[in-house]
């Protein structure tokens, strides 16, 4: 075995330029397909994650009808026949309350839905505390873009515009979430003369929540229940005799499978019931679909450089056959076995194959960090610290595996040959 190696080693010496070129090609081959992959898998994750930052893959929004046929209404009665449905986790219902808030100097129209304290509960902050149920008036978590597009009507500048310009003036990251937890917002109830203006506060901000306001659920209804006029609560609807009805009627509700593989199944449930169901499931599929596609592509595209790099092994191996006719012919004499030839040569291709795909992974681990998680991002004007790039475990190991395994198969017929050599044809050669 060391007279193999030493032979191998000093082989490629001997013809050191087209050794280089040869590892060259597939260093140029194994970056192609690693970096082309790594950024159609970090696309993937990005778009994956920003799907999920609308809501949970398990979550199923559910869409009451308002009309004559009140068993198409959300109320919490037809909420518990919900909850009974098989696969059903959790149902969470959601009242909004519709108005203009003011922040400051800006104003918006964005509703803010009251949840269950549970649903709360759940929330990831970024600043402050998730609100708790109060007797008085509710207490606010923001979404991390809630106040984005509330404008200055003086101006019409929005307040992210306002927000990112200071923040390049002063030389920080214009993307940066702000804290708004022990800020207050404005809200004024209803649109005509009778509107009611309330000062609500700020405790929280969250990660998920995005373009929403929410509160607890409770505190929103006896909140409602204050202002109320003989029985009609705003925001709730009438019947056809213009009534108030006897219990609560809400827009929408969120409700949570046990399990992503039930949610096509609970969404077809809750349509055969009359409701109107949509699930972020199916974003996400499309998502996963459009960029697995994407992937395929990107890896067609670096498989074909990669291959172009294999023939070149080929050929090289090739000429040092027949470069090394002689030395064949001597180490039969001197009783080497075909086996061994076989092997000798797999080897150096193995070797070479194998020394391009560890140098093109450490090759794309530079380029996918630097010149696409950095340069790319920056130039693209993208939130600081986004990843377009991802190069897992799985991929390195299996890239330098697979420049090996084509490494040795582009040298298995050259080596072949070789072991096959008589020794008096070798002589005849010379």
């Amino acid at each position: 075995m060391t007279w193999i190696w030493h032979m191998c080693m000093t082989n490629m010496r001997k013809r050191g330029i087209r050794t280089i070129l040869t590892v060259l090609g597939v260093v140029i081959g194994v970056i192609s397909i690693v970096s082309l992959l790594a950024i159609g898998l970090g696309v993937k994750d990005m778009l994956i994650t920003e799907a999920e930052s609308y809501g949970s893959s398990t979550e199923i929004m559910v869409y009451g009808t308002e009309g004559k046929r009140k068993e198409l209404m959300l109320t919490d009665r037809r909420l518990q026949d919900i909850a009974k449905l098989e696969f059903v986790e959790a149902v969470y219902p959601e009242l909004n309350l519709n108005g203009r808030y003011t922040y400051g100097k800006y104003e918006g129209f964005m509703p803010i839905t009251g949840v269950p304290q549970e649903y709360l509960d759940q929330m990831t902050l970024l600043y402050g505390e998730i609100p708790e149920e109060t007797m008085w008036k509710p207490e606010l978590v923001v979404g991390s873009h809630a106040m984005d597009y509330c404008y200055n009507p003086s101006t019409g500048v929005t307040y992210l515009e306002t927000y990112q310009s200071r923040n390049e003036s002063q030389g920080l990251e214009k993307d940066t979430i702000p804290d708004y937890s022990g800020d207050s917002i404005d809200m004024q109830l209803g649109y005509d003369d009778s509107a009611v203006t309330q000062r609500l506060n700020i405790v929280g901000v969250s990660e998920s929540a995005s373009y929403h306001i929410y509160c607890n659920i409770d505190t929103l209804k006896k909140f409602l229940k204050r202002y109320s006029d003989n029985g009609v609560v705003l925001g709730q609807p009438l019947d056809m005799n213009g009534e108030p009805y006897s219990e609560w009627i809400y827009e929408d509700a969120i409700v949570t499978a046990d399990d992503i593989g039930h949610v096509d199944a609970l969404v077809k449930k809750l349509q055969d019931m009359g409701f109107q169901a949509e699930s972020n499931k199916e974003y996400v599929d499309m998502v996963q679909r459009t960029t697995k596609m994407i992937q395929i592509l990107l890896g067609g595209i670096g498989a074909i450089a990669l291959i172009v790099a294999v023939i070149g092994i080929g050929n090289t191996m090739t000429t040092a056959v027949y470069d090394r006719v002689h030395d064949i012919g001597v180490l039969k004499v001197l009783g080497c076995d075909p086996e061994e030839l076989l092997f000798m040569f797999l080897m150096e291709s193995g070797i070479l194959g194998g020394v391009g795909g560890v140098i093109g992974v450490a090759v794309s681990y530079l380029i996918t960090e630097v010149g696409v998680n950095i340069l790319a991002v920056k130039l693209l004007k993208m939130t600081e610290g986004t990843r377009l790039a991802e190069i897992p475990w799985w991929l390195a190991v299996s890239a330098v595996g697979f420049a090996i395994l084509l490494g040795v198969i582009a040298g298995y017929f050259p080596a072949r040959w070789a072991a096959g050599l008589k020794p008096i044809k070798a002589v005849q050669r010379i």
